[in-house]
């Protein structure tokens, strides 16, 4: 009876094993046959991301345990006396509006995990040596938290007091305060009042990279503007000697990249500079044409399906900006 045992217990095993294997088989198989036509369609999707972020903004999990005090604006004095104000946000940002007399120190997320970002805080740092922290107040965009987050920063730096303003800049500005904007020439232009071809423009796309990869305007280039340092930026050059009467910039309605940009364009040489009214949302809903990957169904996306700020949950920066 010994032997008859054995053999049941040795063909429960080798039911056991073939189980195995189908389930294995059910697992890679398909794994396998996606990774071949993945291979070999028109438009494959990389197996290591390629998108390159160093123009965009990261907002990485913070690493800060220390929170900065935050205050808001009924206890600030409205001139500020006394105060060395921070503006965290992207120099773009900055560039289209600021707090009179604010520094532009923009955070920039990885500065604790790589050291590259150690070395260039130490450097956006160097305005602030030697006054106290209890007499700087950092503003920044609060939907990116920047104010927050580069607060907890000079906290960790050793800037012991430091505050960040509740609602930012935008709160700042729409609390009637003081507020720093370039004189500007700049002209909104409605969609039905531009050509179909948009013949004899220049089309400067203002949002994020990604944004631009994924869905645009015919013909576009783009322009970044939350990244922008200034008026000398390289992102400038695809616009360099173009009139500001032939340049149309748009951004995302959302976020007003395309007014802001026009803006600091108007306040630096290119004058006359439209931006679009409703920006690329509103080219969009008029049925006008849009090119990038979205369109060409590489991401299986649908046309436009980035046309809306994908910028940073949270800089952007960023961002990002």
């Amino acid at each position: 009876m010994r032997w008859i045992v054995e053999m049941q217990e040795r063909a429960s095993e080798r039911r056991l094993l073939r189980r195995a294997c189908q389930a294995g088989a059910l697992v890679v198989l398909p794994a396998l046959a996606a990774l071949l036509f993945n291979a070999v369609r028109p438009e494959g999707l990389p197996l290591i991301a390629d998108t390159d972020y160093r123009d965009e903004i990261l907002v990485p999990c913070p690493e800060n345990v220390r929170e900065a005090r935050a205050v808001a604006l009924i206890e600030l004095p409205p001139d500020l006396a006394g105060l060395t104000v921070v503006d965290a946000r992207t120099p773009g940002e900055y560039l289209a509006g600021h707090i009179p007399g604010a520094l532009s120190i923009p955070h920039r997320s990885l500065h604790s995990a790589d050291e590259q970002f150690r070395r260039r805080l130490a450097e956006d740092l160097a305005p602030l040596r030697g006054i106290p922290g209890d007499r700087i107040l950092v503003c920044g965009d609060e939907r990116t938290g920047s104010g927050r987050d580069f607060a907890a920063v000079l906290l960790e730096q050793g800037f012991e007091g430091v505050r960040f303003l509740i609602g930012g800049c935008a709160a700042w500005e729409a609390e009637g305060r003081a507020f720093e904007r370039p004189a500007t020439s700049a002209v909104a232009i409605a969609v039905a009042d531009l050509p179909d071809d948009l013949a004899g423009l220049t089309v400067v796309d203002a949002r994020f990279a990604r944004n631009f990869r994924r869905s645009h305007l015919p013909g576009a280039v783009s322009v970044p503007y939350r990244m922008l340092s200034g008026p000398e930026d390289e992102k400038l050059a695809p616009i360099r000697g173009v009139p500001g009467s032939k340049i149309l910039v748009y951004g995302s309605e959302a976020r007003g990249e395309g007014k802001d940009l026009a803006e600091v364009l108007a306040a630096n040489g290119w004058a006359g500079v439209r931006y679009l009214d409703g920006g690329f949302e509103a080219w969009e809903a008029a049925g006008r044409p849009v090119e990038g990957v979205a369109v060409e169904g590489g991401e299986g996306e649908t046309p436009g399906a980035g046309g809306g700020d994908a910028g940073p949950a949270g800089a952007d920066g960023g961002g990002e900006s």
